[in-house]
């Protein structure tokens, strides 16, 4: 037997069909996205798991289908929301950009997306993408969400955790008026120095967000200027950092937190 789970996310009408267990599980983690983000949506796309799939593949699943249909230019970055407006952190998978999400809502900023940056292609408003932050043992007590220890059950492997476990869930009742403008991109390496933090050039940030693009190709002239809007109006900083709560709370001194 199989159900099926609606949601509407960055213009894109997805349904998930799957095994009951499975359903229930997105419908308890992905609550916030289930809420949806406010964008009207332009597509249709169904998604269907295999039986024993685990819940990281749907997520996966959905996610995909979400990027890659969008309207919205969306690019692979932590997004939250500070006092003058957002910050997003466009990188690789690997980057840490998950923890650092967590810590900076942890540290005060509001929680709009860990994995995408989803601009509208005509104005540089940002959309939310609130899907659950998927986040390996050692970092949990750092985030306070449990302990190492904690992991002993089930291999140690990473588990996901809905946003609002973190702090604030940014809410954009009326989308995409009352929706924020990026005001800071960082461009952000993990490394042992101390932290540093200075302000850049634009054309590495126009690069940066070319690169992490998941949907540049949708309509290539429009991305390229929206991506070169968005990184003219932004302050651009390169960053490095060891230990991510610590670079949160810097950052939330730096730029007031939400």
């Amino acid at each position: 037997m199989t159900c099926s789970l609606e949601l509407t996310t960055l213009g894109v009408r997805l349904i998930l069909s799957g095994e009951p267990d499975l359903i229930d599980e997105v419908s308890k983690l992905c609550l916030e996205l289930i809420e949806g983000d406010g964008v009207p949506a332009l597509e249709q796309a169904l998604l269907e798991v295999a039986a024993g799939q685990p819940f990281a593949a749907a997520l996966a699943g959905l996610t995909e289908l979400a990027v890659s249909r969008s309207p919205l230019l969306c690019i692979h970055a932590g997004v939250v929301l500070g006092r003058a407006g957002v910050l997003a952190f466009p990188g690789q998978s690997g980057l840490g950009k998950s923890t650092l999400t967590a810590a900076l809502v942890r540290a005060g900023f509001g929680y709009l997306s860990d994995e995408t940056l989803a601009l509208q292609r005509r104005t540089g408003r940002v959309a939310r993408f609130a899907r659950p932050l998927g986040l390996a043992p050692d970092v949990w007590e750092l985030l306070g969400v449990g302990s190492p220890s904690a992991a002993d059950g089930d291999g140690g492997e990473e588990r996901h955790f809905r946003p609002a476990a973190f702090g604030r869930v940014v809410p954009i009742p009326n989308w995409p008026d009352d929706a924020p403008k990026v005001s800071d991109i960082l461009l952000v390496e993990r490394g042992d120095s101390p932290i540093e933090l200075h302000r850049i050039g634009t054309e590495r940030a126009v690069q940066e967000l070319l690169r992490r693009s998941f949907n540049h190709y949708r309509e290539p002239a429009s991305s390229f200027a929206t991506a070169v809007a968005v990184a003219k109006q932004a302050r651009v900083w390169a960053a490095r950092y060891q230990d991510a709560g610590a670079f949160a709370e810097q950052l939330a001194a730096e730029f007031g937190a939400a």
